[in-house]
């Protein structure tokens, strides 16, 4: 965790009225957006600076994003934001941190209205991104076809890299029906292994942890659209 801080990001919220003028920031340590839409931010700080920013979220006030690299984005959350609360306990502290993650309601119902939110979305944890999307939209699937069906999501501009702190998250333009589509063609084709018997098809665990890890947010590229 040595120079944690160096990838973490920062929210400003400015609030001005007729009496007073006040400015607060939390940290953030992960985030996912498209321009001025954010999907998901985790924050943390002190009482009154996470209660400030809380309140201003659910206000559906904006806010400015300081990402790791230094640039700034301007960001809110829309209407019907969720924001789940908890503590972080942080060593030789005798005082515990506040903790929030907030989600739009776009993400609150991923998978819906033909898109599909991914933590990474990134070759090296292509089996996740191909079992989150079979998982959300409930595809009759098997877990050797994703490098075939994501690629081709890819190369026609279907997945798309959003703007990031602590993933690598993409967004995938397509609906159920689409995919079911994509499906037949790549089994009448060839181009994927049909199952060789009846039965239940297994597929691997993923742990979020990992997906989030340290390692992966250090080899992330920051980008904004």
């Amino acid at each position: 965790m040595q120079n944690a801080h160096l990838r973490l990001g920062r929210l400003s919220y400015q609030r001005n009225t007729e009496k007073v003028h006040t400015l607060t920031s939390v940290h953030v340590s992960h985030y996912i957006g498209e321009s001025e839409q954010a999907h998901l931010l985790s924050f943390f700080g002190n009482d009154a600076e996470v209660g400030a920013i809380t309140a201003a979220i659910q206000e559906r006030h904006h806010f400015e994003l300081h990402l790791p690299d230094g640039s700034k984005q301007r960001i809110g959350f829309g209407e019907d934001a969720s924001c789940y609360k908890s503590n972080l306990s942080v060593p030789q502290h005798k005082k515990s941190l506040r903790h929030v993650v907030a989600v739009s309601s776009w993400l609150h119902s991923n998978g819906s209205a033909g898109r599909i939110f991914l933590i990474d979305g990134e070759a090296e944890a292509e089996g996740a991104a191909w079992s989150t999307l079979v998982s959300l939209l409930g595809l009759p699937a098997d877990p050797r076809w994703g490098e075939v069906l994501l690629r081709e999501l890819r190369e026609e501009g279907k997945m798309l890299p959003l703007a990031g702190i602590g993933c690598n998250s993409t967004v995938i333009h397509a609906t159920r029906n689409e995919m079911l589509e994509r499906v037949g063609r790549a089994v009448a084709e060839n181009r994927v292994p049909f199952p060789e018997k009846n039965g239940p098809i297994t597929w691997p665990q993923f742990d979020i942890a990992a997906l989030l890890s340290v390692d992966r947010a250090n080899s992330q590229t920051v980008e904004l659209i």
